[in-house]
Formats: structure tokens, sequence, C-alpha cells
């Protein structure tokens, strides 16, 4: 586990910004038949803070925000963060005290009796916590106390960037495909600001823009309670950014130049959360899903403004994410229930009832989600979950695969990820096939 530093930057260093970055060892698969689930397809359920670290009785009026992202290419392994709130109507939000916040975990899920849990003990946050893996597998983004930290999977700062002299709090982080084009979102002096940076030796910023300068509704609220987001497009090009309040707009990486507003614009309702969207990886930057206010869930073409596909749920959606390989969408709801749809027609492919696991919770306000953050695995046969419970719930996927699909993963478990470039037996169209690039 774990890389030499040095070696990471030099990875980084020869990367090129045109190309996806790829993992320096070979992928691991989920050991399923290690982990039976149960008839809801509920593989294991655990709390994202571990116990060791519960310094006091949970209370179910408490407020969860917690995070937990498969490592790409590694399905066994899973970084979370949590920390936990008092939630106050139109106040700022109190965290719980004597209890940590924005502490980073790498779980390593090799059995239902081998769960290994790495603490890493200098991470924390003040606010929303969030993390980021690196597209190499071997580093994490996120977003604490200060400072915006990229660390390898043994804990060591590998690139980090503190509070400038606007002293504007660092709030959300996202890594481009690439590796090396790094985008974060930031609070203070009364907006939003929106920093494009390039990591080579060092952390090296770009650009930056103020965010009401693309949509003038996009600022903080008074509370200071604001859920933002940001992706960049699956060719690192473009970064979607959102809001709570329903925005959502694209601009270029370099210059960070306005390309559209998607929410409230394009699409006359606003989005239904910050993180209810996602980019079809199958795509440049053209194709993009997105759930808004009025129960719906869109399929848009950006350069045309065509809705592609559409679909009425039941409840709003607090979170929406694509698969690796863009033929599923996940989509979690606010009655704390996913749904799986598939990306050709968004028809229900496979239906998750999470809600019954979570009756005792008590509702906060309707303004704040209660399924945090979805994660699929890279063959998308598991799916983790985060909810205001602060519950991390992993659950299988029954989908059919491939002969193709089969020995994608039979090849990639062989060699490290990214020499798969260089076999040169193979066609380049088989080879982008294996590694998931699709264009």
């Amino acid at each position: 586990m774990g890389l030499d530093l040095s070696t990471v930057k030099q990875v980084l260093s020869v990367q090129s910004v045109s190309e996806g970055c790829l993992p320096l060892t070979p992928y691991v698969t989920f050991p399923k038949e290690q982990w039976p689930c149960d008839d809801k397809g509920l593989v294991t359920d655990f709390h994202a803070l571990p116990d060791k670290l519960m310094q006091i009785v949970q209370n179910n009026h408490w407020y969860w925000w917690c995070d937990a992202q498969f490592v790409p290419f590694k399905d066994i392994s899973l970084f979370t963060a949590s920390s936990v709130y008092e939630p106050r109507p139109d106040r700022r939000w109190s965290h719980v005290s004597h209890m940590p916040n924005g502490k980073v975990v790498l779980y390593q899920l090799w059995s239902p009796d081998r769960i290994e849990c790495n603490i890493y003990s200098r991470t924390n946050s003040t606010v929303f916590p969030r993390v980021c893996p690196h597209p190499l597998g071997e580093l994490v983004a996120y977003c604490g106390t200060g400072e915006v930290v990229i660390m390898s999977d043994n804990g060591d700062p590998l690139y980090s960037r503190s509070r400038d002299l606007t002293n504007a709090v660092h709030v959300y982080c996202t890594v481009a495909n690439n590796g090396i084009s790094f985008a974060c979102l930031k609070r203070g002096m009364g907006v939003f600001f929106l920093e494009h940076h390039h990591l080579d030796s060092t952390m090296m910023i770009h650009d930056t823009i103020r965010c009401n300068q693309i949509c003038k509704e996009f600022v903080p609220l008074k509370t200071g309670n604001d859920c933002v987001a940001c992706k960049f497009s699956p060719n690192s090009k473009q970064i979607a950014v959102s809001i709570s309040t329903g925005i959502l707009f694209v601009v270029k990486r370099c210059r960070l130049e306005k390309v559209c507003i998607i929410c409230p614009d394009m699409i006359e309702q606003r989005l239904s959360s910050a993180e209810s969207f996602d980019y079809d990886p199958r795509f440049p930057s053209e194709v993009l899903s997105l759930a808004t206010k009025d129960n719906f869930i869109y399929t848009i073409h950006i350069p045309t403004a065509d809705q592609l596909c559409s679909t009425q749920t039941v409840d709003l959606v607090d979170c929406l994410i694509y698969s690796h390989d863009g033929c599923l969408i996940a989509a979690g709801f606010h009655n704390f229930n996913i749904t799986v749809y598939s990306s050709q027609d968004l028809a229900p492919f496979h239906e998750i009832s999470m809600s019954s696991l979570c009756q005792d919770i008590v509702r906060v306000q309707r303004d704040y989600p209660s399924v945090l953050h979805l994660s699929f695995s890279q063959n998308a046969e598991h799916l983790a979950s985060t909810s205001s419970d602060g519950h991390v719930r992993l659950w299988r996927i029954e989908r059919m695969f491939s002969l193709q699909e089969l020995c994608r993963d039979r090849i990639l478990q062989s060699i490290p990820v990214y020499k798969v470039k260089q076999l040169n037996s193979i066609p380049d169209k088989i080879k982008d096939f294996i590694v998931y690039k699709y264009f």
C-alpha cells in the first residue's frame, strides 16, 4: 500500500492534460464470494466514523454529513469522511462537541471477518466533508481546516494550499480524469470563488473567478450552511458547478470562461440538490444528467440544449451519479431509497429500499439531503451509499456481464492498469475499452 511521493510527482509531471490518468497497480475486484448479501442486496452496513472515535452516545436528532468513495480500480477500498451536527433552523449549524469532524478513513473490505481501518489522525475539517480519490488510486483530496490537501494513502501530504489573502474557506474540491487538473470552490467575502489548479511539482493556481460573475444568484446563504459541488467533464476540459439553491452552470477549464447556465436557463426548473447531476462518461463533455425540484430526471445534450430523455420520480433526488461504463445512473432520494436507472432511456433497472433501515431518523430539513453521496465500484456490481444517519452501506447490483466485460476484468487484474496502453498485440479500440475510455 502506498507509493513513494517522489514517484507519484514524477508520474504526474509527465501526464498529458488530454489523456486519462491510470493506476500504477492492477485492478482489485470485490471478493463477492466472501460477502453474501441479504434479500435487499445489502452486503454490509457500518458507521462512517469508527467505533474507537465515538466519544459520546449517539442522538437520532443529530445530522451526519458523510461521504464514501471507492478507490479507482480497487473495489475493496473505500475512503470515507464524516462530521456530525446539531441542526439549528436559520442559523449556522454547530458541530457536536467531543466528536471528530472531517476525519478521513480508509476501509479495506477483504471479508466480513477482515475489515481493515486506517484512520488519518491529522485530518479534520470545518466544512461539510467530502473525499475525492485521485485517478491514480494512491491519493485522496479533501478540504481540511484552513487548507485543501491531496495526500497519499499513507497519510503523507503530497500537495496542499492554504487560505490566501481573501481568507476564503475551501468547501469543495475535485480532481479531473487527467489527474493533473484540480478545481476547488471557496467561500469568503460574501461570494464563492472557483479555482483551477495544475498539479506538477507543486499545486499551481491557473485561474480563479467569482461564481456570481457567471450567475448572479450563485451566492452564499447567510447561515453559511451551503451545499455546493463541482465536477470535471470526462475529457477534463469543462467544469460543472452547482449550489443547493438550484443553480448549475458550466465553464471551460482554461480561463474558466462561461459555457452555459443549465439551471434555471437551459432547464427552467432548478436543480434538486447540489449533488444531483453528473456527466455521462461515454462522451467528452456534451451529455449530462440532472434532477430538478419538480421531481424529474433529465439527460441533456449541452451544446444543443436538447433533452435526450426524462423520467418523473416519486421524491426529490438528493444525489445522482453515473457508473464508470456509463450504462447505469444511480439516484438517491430524500425518502432514503435508491433507484438505479438504465442510462439509455432512464428506465428503472434496480430498486434499493433503504428507508426501512432509517425509520428512526428524525428528518432535519427538506433543504438538506438524506442520501448524501453514492459511489459505484469500477465494474458497477456494487454501490456504496452514505446517509444522514452516518452509515455507509454497500449494495450489490445484480447485472449481467458480457464475455468482453469479463475478459476486461481478468486482464486488468493481471497487469498494472496503466500498462494496458503498452500492449502492442491488442487493437487501440480494445485497449480503450479495457481502461473505460470511450472517446
